[in-house]
C-alpha cells in the first residue's frame, strides 16, 4: 500500500460483509458493480455529466491498463490511474467514499478541497406547493442555534396590519403548515381547500373574498330571503325557480312549502333566543309603543315595539310580539295580553313608559298595567312617566277641529281641483298653462281625503303652488269655470291658512322619527303651537278666530295630561337645558310663571333622586366620546326670541338642586352653529365621566316615544304578509314572519349604523295612516297628574 500524499485522503475499505462480496470471494462483483452504476446515476439528477454516467457502467473490476488510459472527458482521477475512470467521477462529484472489490488495495481520493473534510451534497431546494404562502411571505435570518450560528427560515402573514402572535412562525417544511392555516382560519376567514373570487371592491384594489359553499348557509339565505322579501312559500315549488336553482348548482335540495314553513319557524325561535339573550345583557330601560290592527283575515293583532339606547348610545327599536288578540278589545283584555307579554320576555322589570294612542281602551289598561308591573318591581317614581299619549293623534285631532270649521273656505277650490283632474282634456289644458307659466309640471295635483286632514294642507298647497296655471286656464275659457272658479277672498284664506297647517304637518313628520330620539322634541314643538293658538284667536277673521278657537279647546284637554317626562327630556338638551322651559313658562303664565317653574324641578329633583337611590357606585365608569357623524338629528332652527334669552342668561340657577344636576345647570349652554347638525346621544356618549348619574337618566328619558308610528309601521308590513294570496296564514306563522324580519333587518342594518329596519315607505305610511284616524275622545282621568304649562 503505498503512503498517502499530503492533502490526500487514504480510502478506507470496509468488511467484505459490508461491501456485499463473501470473504472467499464466491460472490462475483457484479453487485458492487451495480451499486457503483446506481450511485452514479443519482449523482446525474444533481449534477449531470456524459462521462460519469458512461464510465460508471464498467465493472469495478478492470485491468490497470484500461484503467489508466487516458480518454476524452474522463476524470482527473482516472487519468492518474489511481481508481477506475467511472468510480472517479462519481467521487469527483459527490465526494463520497467508495468501497471497492480489492480489499489490499488503496486509493488516493481527493475530497472536495475542504482540507480533508466531508461534506454532504447540497440539497435541491423543495419548490412551495401549498397555497398557504400566497398569504404568508417567507425571510431567511442568521440566528444562533445550539451555538452555532444557522440559516433560519420566518414566515410573515402578508394580510394588511396584522399583528397577531400567531402571524409569525417558522418556515421550514418541517415545522408544517397547520399552524399557519389556523391563524388565517380564527382571524382572516379564510379555510384550507376553499375557492376564491377576486373582486374589485373599489378602483385598483384588489381584494381576495375566501368563499367556499356550505349547503346549510345557503338554505338558511334561502328562507332568510323569503322572510325578507315577503315570498311565498310555495316559491320553492315553481318550476322556474327550481330550474333557476338547479342551473347554479344541479345537488341543490328544494325543500317543500311545508318544511321551508318549518324551517322559518325554527329560525324564528332562534333570534328570538339571540334577543331574550341580549335583553337580560341590557342595563338601562325600556319603552315599548303598543297599537292594535285589524287584518284582511277580520283577526285583531297587537303589536309590541320596544326602544332603547344601547351601550354604544344608538337608539335601537325591535318588535317583540305580534300576535292576535281574540275576543273584544277591551282595557282589561288589551293589559292582560301587554303584562304576559312583557312577563314572558322577562323584562317587567325594565319597563320606562309606554306610548299609546287616545282610544278610550287604552285609559283602562294603562291602569291596569301599572297596577300589574308594580308587583313585579317598582316604577320610576311610582309610574308617573309611564303613560305617554301619542303626539301625532293629538294634532290630527286638533286640526280636523279646525278643518270642520274652515272647510267652507276650500270649497271652491277643492272643486275646481276635481274638475280639472277629472277630465282628461281638461288635464292636458291645464299642464299646457302650468307650462306657459313656467311651472314645474311633474308634482302634479294632489286630492284631499275628507277624514284625513293633511290631505286638505297637501291639496291647498299644491294649488297655491299653480295659482297662476289655475287663472290663465280661467281666462281661457272663463264661461266654463266660471261657477267653480274660486274667489280671491278664498285665495287669501287659504293662503293665511296654510302656514298654520304646515306646522302641524311638520311637527307630525318629526314626531314620527325613530331613527333619533324624539322626547326631547316635544316640549318645544307643543309650546309652539300652543303660542300660535293664542296668536290665532285674536285674528281678524273671524273665520280664522273660530277655527282657533275650536282648535284651542281640544288641544288644552289633552296638553294638561301630557306626560312631564317629556319636558325633562327637553331639559337634557345641552343647547337649551332649564332656559327653554323658562322661557316658555314665560310667554305662557307671564307673571305666575315662578309657580309653574319651581313645580317642574321638583320634578326633576324627584326623578334625579330616584336614579341616585338605584344606581350602583360601580356604573360611574367613564365612556370615550363618540366619534359618530352626526346624521339623525337636523339642529332645530332656534328662534330669533329664543337665541336672544340663551344668549342673555348663559346658565340656570342652582335652586337648591343635588350637586350633579347643579353643576349640569350652572355649566353654560352647548353653542351649536346655525345650520349645523347635532347629535345629542354622541354628546351624552361623552359625557358618562362627567355625569354619570344623569347620562343614566338621559338614557332612559331619550328613548321614549312620542308616537306610536314605531307599531303602526309594522302593520304596513303586516298588511303585505296577509295580502289576499296568504290569507291563510296562521297568527303564529303571522308573527313569526313579522319579528324575525324586523330582527334580522335591524342587525344587518347595525353594521352600518343604522337601528331601525321600517323602511321609509313604511314610516310614511305609517303617517298617513296615522293623521286619518278617527278620533276615540279620552275618558275622564282626574286621578293622573296635570302638566299645565
Amino acid at each position: 500500500m503505498s503512503p498517502a500524499r499530503k492533502g490526500a485522503h487514504p480510502l478506507v475499505t470496509p468488511p467484505p460483509s459490508r461491501l456485499g462480496v463473501a470473504a472467499g470471494g464466491s460472490r462475483t462483483l457484479q453487485d458492487a458493480n451495480n451499486l457503483a452504476a446506481a450511485g452514479s446515476q443519482s449523482q446525474d439528477k444533481v449534477m449531470p455529466s456524459a462521462t460519469a454516467s458512461e464510465d460508471a457502467s464498467q465493472p469495478i473490476g478492470l485491468s490497470a491498463s484500461s484503467a489508466t488510459t487516458p480518454r476524452l472527458g474522463a476524470s482527473p482521477l482516472a487519468e492518474r490511474g489511481s481508481v477506475p475512470s467511472g468510480i472517479a467521477a462519481s467521487i469527483a462529484t459527490s465526494g463520497s467514499v467508495i468501497a471497492v472489490a480489492n480489499p489490499d488495495e488503496a486509493i488516493e481520493v481527493e475530497v472536495n478541497g475542504n482540507g480533508g473534510q466531508s461534506q454532504p451534497p447540497a440539497k435541491r431546494q423543495k419548490k412551495l406547493t401549498s397555497e398557504v404562502w400566497l398569504y404568508f411571505d417567507r425571510n431567511k435570518i442568521m440566528a444562533e442555534e445550539n451555538g452555532k450560528e444557522v440559516e433560519q427560515v420566518w414566515a410573515q402573514c402578508n394580510f394588511k396590519g396584522c399583528n397577531n402572535k400567531t402571524s409569525r412562525a417558522r418556515g421550514e417544511s418541517r415545522f408544517g403548515t397547520t399552524g399557519f392555516w389556523t391563524h388565517l382560519n380564527n382571524y382572516h376567514g379564510v379555510v384550507k381547500g376553499q375557492q376564491e373570487v377576486d373582486t374589485d371592491l373599489d378602483p385598483g384594489v384588489a381584494v381576495v373574498e375566501p368563499y367556499k359553499y356550505d349547503e346549510a348557509a345557503s338554505l338558511k339565505k334561502l328562507y332568510t330571503a323569503i322572510i325578507m322579501h315577503e315570498y311565498p312559500f310555495n316559491i320553492v315549488e315553481h318550476e322556474y325557480f327550481i330550474d333557476w336553482v338547479k342551473s347554479m348548482r344541479p345537488s341543490f335540495p328544494i325543500n317543500c312549502r311545508v318544511t321551508v314553513r318549518k324551517e322559518i319557524m325554527n329560525l324564528y325561535l332562534q333570534e328570538k333566543d339571540k334577543m331574550y339573550a341580549y335583553f337580560k345583557t341590557l342595563k338601562c330601560h325600556l319603552s315599548a309603543t303598543m297599537d292594535m290592527w285589524t287584518s284582511n283575515q277580520n283577526k285583531g293583532y297587537m303589536c309590541v315595539t320596544l326602544h332603547w339606547i344601547d351601550n354604544d348610545w344608538k337608539i335601537q327599536k325591535r318588535i317583540i310580539n305580534f300576535f292576535h288578540v281574540t275576543g273584544r278589545h277591551t282595557g282589561e283584555k288589551l293589559s292582560d295580553s301587554f303584562t304576559s307579554c312583557l312577563l314572558k320576555w322577562y323584562i317587567e322589570k325594565k319597563m320606562f313608559s309606554l306610548t299609546l294612542d287616545n282610544a278610550a281602551a287604552n285609559e283602562v289598561a294603562v291602569k291596569d298595567i301599572v297596577v300589574e308591573l308594580k308587583k313585579h318591581a317598582p316604577l320610576i317614581c311610582g309610574g308617573l312617566f309611564f303613560h305617554v299619549r301619542c303626539a301625532n293623534h293629538i294634532l290630527n285631532l286638533v286640526a280636523r277641529d279646525g278643518m270642520s270649521v274652515m272647510g267652507s273656505a276650500t270649497n271652491n277650490i277643492r272643486a275646481f281641483v276635481l274638475a280639472v283632474k277629472s277630465s282628461t282634456v281638461q288635464w292636458e289644458e291645464f299642464l299646457k298653462c302650468a307650462t306657459e307659466c313656467g311651472l314645474d309640471t311633474r308634482p302634479g295635483l294632489s286630492l284631499d281625503v275628507s277624514t284625513r286632514w293633511n290631505s286638505t294642507y297637501m291639496m291647498l298647497r299644491d294649488a297655491l303652488y299653480y295659482k297662476p296655471a289655475f287663472e290663465r286656464l280661467i281666462s281661457y275659457e272663463r264661461r266654463k269655470y266660471e261657477k267653480t272658479a274660486p274667489s280671491p277672498e278664498e285665495w287669501t284664506k287659504a293662503e293665511v291658512l296654510i302656514p298654520f297647517l304646515k306646522s302641524f304637518y311638520d311637527l307630525t313628520e318629526l314626531f314620527s322619527g325613530i331613527l333619533y330620539p324624539t322626547a326631547n322634541l316635544f316640549f318645544r314643538g307643543f309650546c309652539e303651537i300652543k303660542l300660535q293658538l293664542i296668536q290665532w284667536c285674536d285674528h281678524a277673521d273671524p273665520i280664522i278666530r273660530e277655527m282657533a278657537k275650536a282648535m284651542t279647546a281640544k288641544f288644552d284637554k289633552y296638553w294638561r295630561k301630557s306626560n312631564v317626562a317629556l319636558a325633562v327630556a327637553n331639559v337634557l338638551d345641552p343647547r337649551f337645558k332649564r332656559l327653554i322651559v323658562e322661557f316658555y313658562l314665560r310667554k305662557l303664565y307671564k307673571g305666575s310663571y315662578q309657580a309653574e317653574l319651581d313645580k317642574f324641578n321638583d320634578v326633576i329633583k324627584k326623578m334625579y333622586q330616584y336614579y341616585v337611590s338605584s344606581t350602583p357606585s360601580s356604573n360611574s365608569e367613564a365612556s370615550a366620546p363618540s366619534s359618530a357623524i352626526d346624521v339623525f338629528m337636523n339642529n332645530v332652527a332656534v328662534g330669533a326670541e329664543l337665541d336672544s334669552f340663551l344668549n342673555e342668561t348663559q346658565s340656570c340657577e342652582s335652586d337648591g338642586l343635588p350637586s350633579e344636576l347643579e353643576k349640569y345647570f350652572l355649566s353654560p349652554t352647548l353653542k351649536v352653529a346655525k345650520g349645523e347638525t347635532f347629535d345629542i346621544l354622541s354628546w351624552w356618549k361623552g359625557q358618562t365621566g362627567e355625569y354619570p348619574i344623569l347620562s343614566q337618566l338621559a338614557r332612559d328619558v331619550l328613548a321614549m316615544q312620542v308616537s306610536t308610528v314605531a307599531s303602526e309601521s309594522a302593520f304596513s308590513s303586516g298588511g303585505r304578509v296577509i295580502d289576499p294570496f296568504r290569507s291563510r296564514l296562521d297568527p303564529e306563522m303571522v308573527q313569526a314572519l313579522i319579528c324575525t324580519r324586523d330582527w334580522i333587518g335591524a342587525a344587518r342594518k347595525d353594521s352600518r349604523n343604522v337601528s331601525s329596519v321600517v323602511g321609509d315607505l313604511e314610516v310614511l305610511q305609517a303617517i298617513q295612516d296615522n293623521l286619518g284616524l278617527e278620533e276615540e275622545d279620552l275618558a275622564s282621568d282626574d286621578d293622573e297628574p296635570e302638566f299645565q304649562l
